[in-house]
Parts: structure tokens; C-alpha cells; sequence
């Protein structure tokens, strides 16, 4: 009964795309949140022993999101069908994330006027919300972002971690290109 319990987990958090709550996968395998818990607390340890490319990771709030290991994105960036997202549109997410909550015509001022265009994708997607104060829109991140990213929902610990991503991915690439 485990090891089926253990492939129905596995098969809900690929075929999920997006981090699903205990209860969510309880529901799923038809088993108390108790035992999902213990099984995907062994398929993280599995995954980790076999230096595995893909990894599944515990995010606040008990969800558990499977994913490939931040280290091998970039070697697999072309071969993702267009990309998740184009270089401009993850800029422009990436100065929402760090100045947010950000008036959208600061964004364009600083980023141009295609931030108009990559906002809209950016909402679709579901990484940016934005409310209307008077005239003009304030953007602010999601928690999709969020987890997405393997970013803490609280606003000053996600600028925190992501500056220090940011900075942490200079010093990588300043020191391979020399």
C-alpha cells in the first residue's frame, strides 16, 4: 500500500506544475495527512540521496511543490518550449519584487514602456496582482510568485533573499567569466 501511496504523491506533485497543501495530496492518495506527510518527508530524503535534478520542497503553510533544482535551469533554459518567461518580462518582475508595493508608472518609467506589456503577462500568469488607488495602479507580488520563486510570502524576507540571490548570482558569474 506505501509504495502506491508513495507513486500517487509522486504523480500529483509533477502532474500538479504548482505546490499543492497536505490536505490537497491527502485527498489525492486517499490517506491521513499524517502518513503523506512521512511519504513525501522519504521521497524528499530519495530524491536528495540520488543528487537527483529534480526536487520536491516543503513551503510554508504544509504545500509541497516538486521542481528542478534551481543549479540546472540555466543549462536547460533553451529547451524549454518559449520559456517560461522572456529576459525583460523577469526583470521587470524581478524590480516589482524588489520595490513593490511599486505605482505601475514607476515601473514603466524605469523599465520602459514594454513594462506595460509584461505587467499584463506578469497578472496573467499569476506572479503580480495589482489594486487601483485613485489613478494610478499599485503592483505588489503573489504568493504563486512566491512559491514559485522558493521565496517567503512575508514581503521583507522576500526582498531580503532575493537581493541576496541577485548578489550571490553576480559573484557566480563574475568569477566564471574570469
Amino acid at each position: 500500500m506505501e509504495e502506491n501511496v508513495k507513486a500517487i504523491v509522486e504523480a500529483a506533485l509533477y502532474a500538479a506544475g504548482r505546490p499543492l497543501t497536505l490536505s490537497q495530496i491527502s485527498k489525492i492518495a486517499g490517506v491521513e495527512g499524517s502518513q503523506v506527510r512521512k511519504v513525501v518527508s522519504e521521497m524528499m530524503k530519495e530524491y536528495n540521496m540520488r543528487n537527483s535534478a529534480i526536487e520536491i520542497v516543503e513551503l510554508p503553510g504544509s504545500r509541497y511543490a516538486m521542481q528542478l533544482r534551481a543549479t540546472y535551469s540555466p543549462k536547460v533554459r533553451d529547451i524549454v518550449p518559449g520559456g517560461l518567461l522572456s529576459l525583460g518580462e523577469l526583470k521587470t518582475l524581478a524590480y516589482i519584487a524588489l520595490m513593490q508595493p511599486v505605482k505601475q508608472s514607476q515601473v514603466a518609467k524605469a523599465r520602459g514602456s514594454a513594462a506595460y506589456v509584461h505587467i499584463k503577462r506578469l497578472e496573467g500568469l499569476g506572479f503580480v496582482d495589482g489594486k487601483i488607488e485613485g489613478r494610478t495602479k499599485i503592483l505588489y507580488t503573489t504568493e504563486l510568485f512566491a512559491d514559485y520563486f522558493g521565496l517567503p510570502y512575508d514581503v521583507k524576507k522576500l526582498k531580503l533573499q532575493l537581493r541576496w540571490r541577485i548578489k550571490k548570482s553576480e559573484l557566480t558569474e563574475s568569477t566564471e567569466t574570469n
